[in-house]
């Protein structure tokens, strides 16, 4: 992280990007609404999963396997800014809660946000990492154990 971009304060960008994490945390839950969730990319932003699979943002539905858990909320506990003009790489610290554990698995979303010319701030790239899962969990049930 450079050092010039902790210099800036940039508080509207800082709470319009953070906005946006908060937002795909509430929605990226059971019976999720993905074609709702797709309104927080860039129509050509690429989803990248923990298996290597990439998608659009309208094809996230099609990545999901077996059975969602009754139950999943995911909790943003850090989001780490660094700026570069108008784009962003921002590192999400995530825990996931599921009915079948918790936690059940936890990790980080490595993004890139590029500013729009209407002043929102859109992922236009998004990396999902697990660093871990309890093996009781719903992850490790639908994916396998984690890395």
């Amino acid at each position: 992280m450079s050092d010039a971009s902790l210099n800036e304060a940039r508080v509207e960008d800082r709470a319009l990007i953070a906005a946006v994490m908060h937002r795909y945390c509430n929605m990226a839950r059971e019976k999720a609404d993905f074609d709702g969730m797709a309104v927080l990319y860039t129509g050509d932003a690429t989803i990248r999963f923990p298996d290597g699979v990439e998608v659009g943002p309208r094809d996230m539905a099609g990545v999901v396997k077996g059975q969602e858990p009754k139950f999943i909320r995911h909790n943003a506990t850090t989001i780490d800014i660094t700026f570069d003009g108008d784009e962003a790489d921002v590192l999400t610290m995530y825990i996931a809660i599921t009915d079948e554990a918790a936690p059940d698995h936890w990790g980080c979303w490595r993004d890139r946000f590029v500013k729009q010319s209407d002043g929102r701030w859109l992922i236009s790239d998004r990396s999902i990492i697990v660093e871990g899962a309890d093996p009781g969990g719903w992850l490790a049930s639908q994916y396998g154990p984690a890395n």
